[in-house]
């Protein structure tokens, strides 16, 4: 990372030098001038004509030049001072950096709060209440994440941490004081992640990522794209920044993704399938309303103070406090964790479980087992359903094939497959019977 000085602003002139404290950014046309140590702001080009007269760069034509001096100056900063990237940059300190043979310029840098012993009884009561026998794998979570955005690059790879409880239990507050201890600064990634839009130019702006209540979809492919964005921007440190109007650029960047809702099974559905790809990669807590929680506007003010207050204090201890060995992961530092009831409740929606739901439902193996093919259970599924039914469940041309497939690891006591001359034959037994 490199560190550009401030301009002279007392020199009589200017020294001959391209001027170090400013950058032409290409894809916006604009100027970047550093205005103080750690600041860096957009500035327009007669702005920054006044910002060079004041280092000393003359306005005036002299013999022998077609332009001033402080023309001159322009057109080096955008011949040698040109980057490709302007802006926050997820992860990243302020200045200039070289990434992927282009250059870039971070314009600020997050606000990490600087650890301090004390008293953080306040952080205890809220984590403690929040999350009972859950607290190792939220505080292991919050320390991997903190060690990652000060480490910098390379970065380590981070799990989405999803929070399910009633509302008003402080699931909102605790995801706000996330975004306070990894920088200050937070984006909405849903619309991305499922796919409403193209554009994700804001989530480089931020280190946490917060859904925040979202409406659940019961649509599968949304779920699943969900689900597989989940693991493209929390484990790959390179994405595509696309914003609109611009071209895309590869950016490395630092992302931490914490989602929270309410925990009645349809409200869980805005979660993915939580297939064996993603097992690893999500941690599912359930949370309960702590006895701490305020119930006046004035009692939750002087709350919320004394949690800002103690984030010294408990950002000290956090880093001081150890992740006990059996839940150490050597990919994200601390393993993931789904709360039994939760991952039931999510399991009992989920596409396969309600075809085989349709199956009991409509007698398909009532006293003997059913055999044939997916196309085969497809279209007696059809002939025996409401269209609604099954036209969210196919939603694709192999869906049959692949429900039965997940089924078969699930319920391996009533799913069995054979494969003859090529074919995949499928085997469904009663409830109460097991294949054989």
């Amino acid at each position: 990372m490199k560190t550009s000085k401030l301009p002279d602003w007392t020199a009589a002139g200017p020294k001959g030098n391209v001027p170090d404290w400013a950058w032409y950014d290409s894809g916006r046309q604009a100027f970047w001038v550093r205005i103080k140590p750690l600041e860096i702001v957009q500035m327009s080009e007669g702005s920054l004509r006044r910002f060079l007269r004041a280092s000393g760069y003359s306005t005036l034509v002299t013999d022998g030049h077609n332009i001033s001096a402080v023309e001159k100056a322009m057109v080096a900063i955008m011949q040698q001072q040109s980057v490709a990237y302007a802006g926050p940059l997820a992860g990243h300190q302020i200045g200039q950096m070289e990434l992927y043979g282009k250059t870039f310029l971070v314009t600020e840098s997050p606000r990490f709060i600087e650890a301090k012993k004390g008293n953080c009884d306040a952080w205890d009561d809220l984590i403690t209440g929040l999350f009972g026998d859950q607290v190792p794998y939220v505080v292991g979570w919050l320390k991997i994440a903190l060690q990652a955005l000060r480490a910098g690059p390379p970065f380590r790879p981070g799990q989405m941490l999803a929070l399910a409880g009633p509302a008003g239990c402080g699931k909102s507050l605790f995801q706000n004081l996330v975004t306070d201890l990894l920088g200050g600064r937070v984006a909405k990634p849903y619309r991305y992640m499922t796919g409403a839009t193209p554009f994700n130019s804001e989530l480089f702006n931020a280190e946490h990522l917060m859904i925040e209540d979202e409406a659940a979809t019961t649509d599968i492919r949304t779920r699943r794209q969900f689900g597989a964005n989940i693991k493209n921007l929390l484990v790959n440190e390179t994405q595509s920044y696309h914003a609109k109007g611009r071209n895309a650029l590869t950016l490395s960047c630092c992302w931490r993704l914490t989602c929270s809702l309410n925990a009645e099974p349809e409200n869980l559905m805005v979660l993915p399938p939580m297939d064996e790809s993603l097992l690893d990669k999500i941690t599912l807590l359930k949370c309960d309303r702590p006895s701490c929680l305020p119930e006046t506007d004035a009692q939750r003010k002087a709350f919320r103070d004394a949690l800002t207050e103690q984030m010294p204090a408990f950002v000290h201890w956090l880093q001081a406090w150890k992740i006990p060995k059996k839940l150490k992961d050597a990919r994200y530092g601390i393993t993931a964790y789904q709360h039994p009831e939760l991952i039931e409740s999510l399991a009992s929606l989920s596409p396969e479980e309600k075809m085989l739901q349709l199956c009991d439902g409509h007698g398909i193996a009532t006293d003997e087992p059913w055999e044939g093919t997916a196309d085969e259970l497809e279209r007696w599924l059809r002939g025996k359903c409401d269209s609604w039914q099954v036209e969210r469940l196919f939603t694709f041309n192999t869906a049959c094939g692949v429900y039965l497939g997940r089924l078969l690891s699930k319920h391996p006591q009533r799913i069995e497959k054979r494969t003859v001359e090529g074919r995949n034959n499928w085997k469904i037994c009663p409830a109460d019977k097991k294949a054989h």
